[in-house]
C-alpha cells in the first residue's frame, strides 16, 4: 500500500503583536501565536485524507522564548474511506508551579493498520502478496487489520532539589482497542470491480486460527499503566536543540485490576538523545538518539508490543519500530517483540533564515540513518501452523539489525512549529521498499 502525500501547506499564520509588543530581539516572541495546518494525502485503500489541525502558542513576555508556557494542539481529519483521528494535546512548564504538566486525548480509527507478525526477521515478509502485477498476488490488505485506539495520557515532570536538570516524572495512560479483520466490504464500496481486494484472510486472521494471538486478546481490550521515572536535560532548547543532552528513564507497570484480561506486565525503557552544533552559528547540527526497552515481567498484549513510553508526544502515537516516528522507510510495525534497541542519526542544516507574516522563519535539511533490533522475543508458540507453509511465514535464526536512510525537510515558525517531510529507503526488501512522510516536528 502507498501513501503518496499531495497537499501540506501552511494555510494562514496570525500574530496578535499589538498586544503584545516585540522586544527588539531579532528572534523573539511574545504573547500568543498559532498555526494552521490542512493534511490532505492519498491513500490507494483509505482515499483521499481531509481536515486540519492548529497549534497555539503563549510565550507570556518572552523572556524564554523560544521556549514557550503553553501549548494547545488539536486535529481533526478522516479518510473517504473511514479512517479517522482525532487529538487533543496540552503541553506547559507553567501551569502548576515548576512541575511540567502534559495531557493528551486520542481517538484514532485505523482501517488496515499495518501487521507484519513479531520478532523482526524471524517473520517472513512476501512483498508480492501486496503486489498485483505478479501472480502470486493475495491483497494489498493482507498484512493489515482493522483497529480503534482511544487513549487518554497524563504525564508529569518536576525538579529534584533544586537542580534545574535533574527531574522526576510521573503519570497515567489508559488504552481502549478494538480490534479485528479489515473490513473488506467497507473498503471495496468505492471501488470499481477491477480494482475491489478479495476477500481472503490476511495475516491477522491467520496467526488469530493458529492460535498465535489469543482468543481473549484478538479483539483487543482495555490497559492502564502507571509510569515513573528519572529524566536528564541540559539542551538549550526544546525542539532542534543545538547543544545538549536528554536522557530519561522510565518504569512502567500495568496491575491486573487495570487490565481487562487480569494481566499484568512492567516494562523498563530508556532513551538518551544528544545534540552537537558543528559551526559557531550553531546552523549545522549532528543529533542522535538511542533507545531501549525491555520486558521485566509479565505478559504484554500484543496490541500494546509496539507502544513505546515517552514523556512528550510528537505525534498522535508513540508506536514502532519502523513507520515514521522511528524507522523512517521501514514498514510501519515491521519490527515488534517484547524488547529491542532503536537508534536514530541526524545531520540537520539550517539553510535559510527570514522574517514571514512578522514571524521567525527557517528552511532546513535533514539526512539520517535509522536502526532498530529486537532483543527481546515475543514469546509465541506455532504448533497449529501447517508444516507444508511454514516457511512461507517464518525464518529461524536471531533478528539482525533493520537500516533505514533518507533526507528531509523542515519549515519552522518560531522554531516550534515544524512542517516536517522526511522520506527514507529500507536497505532490506524484507522491510519493504521506502516512505514518504508529511508531518510536524522533528523525530526528537
Amino acid at each position: 500500500m502507498k501513501r503518496i502525500a499531495l497537499i501540506a501547506l501552511t494555510l494562514q499564520l496570525f500574530s496578535f503583536n499589538p498586544l503584545f509588543a516585540q522586544r527588539d530581539s531579532t528572534y523573539r516572541k511574545e504573547g500568543f501565536t498559532f498555526g494552521l495546518l490542512p493534511a490532505i494525502s492519498f491513500d490507494a485503500d483509505l482515499g483521499f485524507q481531509y481536515g486540519g489541525l492548529v497549534n497555539l502558542y503563549w510565550y507570556g513576555d518572552g523572556s524564554d522564548y523560544p521556549n514557550y508556557e503553553h501549548s494547545l494542539y488539536m486535529e481533526a481529519s478522516q479518510y473517504t474511506g473511514g479512517s479517522t483521528l482525532l487529538r487533543l494535546y496540552y503541553d506547559s512548564p507553567k501551569v502548576t508551579g515548576k512541575i511540567r504538566t502534559t495531557a493528551d486525548i486520542t481517538w484514532f480509527r485505523d482501517l488496515a493498520m499495518d501487521f507484519y507478525g513479531f520478532n523482526g526477521y524471524q517473520t517472513q515478509y512476501n512483498a508480492i502478496w501486496e503486489d498485483e502485477q505478479t501472480e502470486d498476488y493475495v491483497s494489498r490488505v493482507f498484512y493489515r487489520h482493522h483497529r480503534e485506539m482511544f487513549r487518554i495520557l497524563t504525564n508529569f515532570k518536576g525538579p529534584i532539589g533544586q537542580s534545574s536538570t535533574f527531574k522526576w516524572m510521573g503519570g497515567l495512560v489508559f488504552f481502549d482497542f478494538n480490534i479485528h479483520s479489515v473490513d473488506i466490504n467497507r473498503l471495496n464500496k468505492r471501488k470499481d470491480d477491477k480494482d475491489k481486494l478479495p476477500d481472503i484472510d490476511g495475516l491477522y486472521d491467520k496467526y488469530v486460527e493458529w492460535s498465535i494471538i489469543s482468543a481473549k486478546e484478538k479483539n483487543g481490550g482495555r490497559q492502564a499503566y502507571l509510569k515513573a521515572g528519572l529524566s536528564y536535560d541540559t539542551r538549550d532548547r526544546e525542539v532542534n536543540a543545538s547543544k545538549g543532552i536528554w536522557t530519561e528513564l522510565f518504569l512502567t507497570h500495568t496491575p491486573t485490576f487495570f487490565s481487562s484480561h487480569k494481566q499484568q506486565f512492567t516494562r523498563l525503557t530508556l532513551f538518551h538523545r544528544q545534540y552537537f552544533s558543528l559551526t559557531p552559528k550553531r546552523n549545522i547540527i549532528f543529533a542522535y538518539r538511542l533507545g531501549w526497552q525491555h520486558k521485566l515481567s509479565g505478559h504484554i498484549p500484543f496490541y500494546l508490543l509496539p507502544h513505546m513510553a515517552s514523556s512528550v508526544l510528537t505525534s498522535a502515537t508513540s508506536q514502532g519500530l519502523g513507520g515514521s516516528k522511528s524507522l523512517r522507510g521501514i514498514n510501519r510495525n515491521r519490527v515488534v517483540g517484547d524488547g529491542f534497541v532503536l537508534s536514530n542519526m541526524e545531520l540537520r542544516w539550517k539553510m535559510w533564515r527570514t522574517k514571514l507574516f512578522k514571524q521567525d522563519f527557517y528552511l532546513a535539511s535533514i539526512y539520517f540513518a535509522d536502526m532498530g533490533l529486537i532483543t527481546q522475543k515475543y514469546s509465541i508458540s506455532t504448533e497449529n501452523v501447517p508444516a507444508d507453509i511454514y516457511n512461507n511465514y517464518f525464518k529461524t535464526g536471531k533478528d539482525k539489525p533493520h537500516w533505514s536512510f533518507g533526507l528531509g525537510l523542515k519549515a519552522a515558525l518560531n522554531e516550534n512549529f515544524v512542517l516536517s517531510t522526511d522520506y527514507g529507503i529500507a536497505i532490506d526488501n524484507q522491510d519493504g521498499t521506502s516512505g514518504l512522510y508529511i508531518s510536524l516536528n522533528y523525530l526528537f
